[in-house]
């Protein structure tokens, strides 16, 4: 078939290159988010996406309104029997989803109807689950609504981050992908709808949502820190300014929650929680670079028994 495809960050990488090199599909463009300002010098920086796609030598299409007709009529010129989704970052209306005639297929990060949204992997960390997977799906008007095609299931590790995760998981979306697609060509392509009462939503992350609370139990705290790593990152709040925590365990201790338990090169750093401790791993101060919380310790003091913010 001829492929359109859609997709904005690295996570979209593994189905392009799917659909590119193994598949028996044409791409015959790729659609994806204007370039942005990024960095101190704000310089205009294209998405992953895009910069794969100028190396495939694949046509761009950047606009920022893609629905509008000066869009779909680049789109037409293309002319896709399908649109291949993934992380496009922009939801599509019902002009856009009518033009390819085998529809648009989107690879989403959950087992739908489980975490519709934009943050399915973070929200399914942070909520303690022990198995995520992939679903392809028929995009219609809706938020992750549409029409299940393919499911693959994958645990969730222990102490997977959410950024291992998305690895993961993007390696799958490819794979299933290129599958959906060809047995859409075929017409062998299983459909099933949403059940709407087994439905939950996976909002974005708000930054504020990565600050630790430490009156939560110890093994909330960790998922935190896994599922908000690498971004936001988790943070708390240190007599030496907002500290990120990249890596963290759980780990016995009781105390007033947010009191420093240990602090001493050989054991760590040990904060406690509402239930139980929290063994910071890896930390992160303002202007400086990540660490082992145990080499922090060389340089800077936490006084056992006071809070972690420092007060009194």
């Amino acid at each position: 078939m001829r492929i359109l495809f859609a997709g904005t960050p690295a996570f979209a990488l593994p189905s392009l290159d799917a659909i590119a090199g193994a598949s028996r599909h044409r791409l015959v463009g790729v659609l994806t988010r204007p370039d942005r300002p990024r960095g101190r010098g704000r310089k205009q920086e294209p998405p992953p996406v895009k910069a794969r796609a100028e190396e495939l030598g694949l046509p761009v299409l950047q606009p920022a309104r893609p629905s509008s007709e000066e869009s779909l009529r680049s789109i037409r010129e293309l002319a896709p029997e399908a649109v291949a989704v993934v992380a496009f970052g922009r939801i599509l209306k019902p002009p856009f989803l009518a033009l390819p005639p085998r529809g648009c297929v989107n690879a989403h990060a959950s087992l739908l109807p489980a975490y519709r949204g934009a943050a399915p992997i973070e929200r399914a960390i942070l909520e303690g689950e022990t198995e995520t997977g992939i679903t392809t799906m028929l995009i219609d008007e809706g938020l992750d609504t549409g029409e299940m095609l393919l499911r693959e299931k994958t645990p969730i590790g222990e102490g997977e981050t959410a950024g291992e995760l998305a690895e993961r998981l993007a390696r799958i979306g490819g794979r299933l992908l290129v599958e959906t697609l060809d047995r859409l060509e075929r017409g062998d392509c299983p459909r099933e709808p949403q059940r709407e009462e087994r439905a939950t939503h996976a909002p974005p992350i708000r930054k504020e949502e990565a600050r630790v609370d430490w009156a939560a139990p110890a093994a909330r705290v960790v998922r935190l820190v896994r599922a908000m790593n690498p971004k936001p990152v988790a943070f708390t709040g240190t007599s030496r300014g907002a500290m990120r925590i990249w890596r963290a365990s759980e780990t016995e201790g009781e105390g007033a929650p947010g009191t420093v338990l240990v602090a001493e090169a050989r054991s760590g750093l040990v904060i406690a929680a509402g239930e139980g401790a929290v063994r910071l791993e890896e930390v992160q101060l303002p202007g400086k670079r990540r660490v082992e919380a145990r080499a922090l310790l060389a340089g800077v003091r936490f006084p056992v028994g006071a809070p972690l913010a420092g007060e009194a």
